[in-house]
């Protein structure tokens, strides 16, 4: 949805609205933009103190979703699919939180386990019918080395372990690895940190 500029003057009306009608208003509008009230609830009821329980809650969610696919897999193809809807609840807690420690770790988390559990299962398959699922994990891989050039080099020693086993996947996976060639990916970078 398109956002309009709001003149002065509409403004200044709204403002001398009663109260009660300015609430009206705002919960109607409130109900429309979910993402809103989702770090509305973050800021005002949780008083912005959940971060982690709610890193931790996505992580299981991660956890048990690569699980069912494990399980059922089928394809590249559907994989793709599952860590594609994981990275928007991703991205969902970092707009609500802020949480730019949790975006890496959550990304890690899922590309590591993913590759954990299906690794094996994706080698299988011929470069045509894994190239899409491999060069969202490179790009992945690369939006995290942008990611982790940007925090503290305290906190990028929290994630050399894992950083080392997505370089690790990466590089063992032979379609994956042309597919890093390809859009630039430097695997020593993972693997040496």
């Amino acid at each position: 949805m398109a956002r309009i500029k709001l003149s002065d003057e509409f403004k200044a009306a709204v403002s001398k609205m009663p109260v009660k009608e300015k609430e009206k208003l705002l919960f109607r509008l409130l109900a429309k933009e979910p993402a809103l009230v989702a770090k509305l609830e973050f800021e005002l009821l949780e008083a912005g103190n959940t971060t982690e329980e709610r890193r931790a809650d996505l992580q299981q969610q991660i956890a048990k979703t690569l699980d069912n696919a494990n399980r059922y897999f089928y394809s590249p193809g559907y994989l793709l699919l599952d860590l594609r809807a994981l990275s928007g609840e991703i991205t969902r807690h970092v707009a609500t939180t802020k949480d730019k420690y949790g975006e890496i770790a959550l990304n890690l988390f899922m590309l590591n386990t993913a590759l954990d559990l299906m690794g094996d299962k994706i080698r299988g398959f011929s470069s045509q019918k894994s190239n899409t699922l491999d060069t969202y994990v490179v790009k992945r891989a690369l939006k995290l080395l942008a990611l982790l050039a940007k925090i503290h080099p305290d906190y990028q020693l929290d994630f050399l372990n894992d950083r080392k086993a997505l370089g690790k996947h990466i590089g063992g996976l032979h379609n994956m690895m042309r597919a890093a060639i390809f859009n630039g990916l430097d695997v020593n970078l993972l693997l040496e940190g």
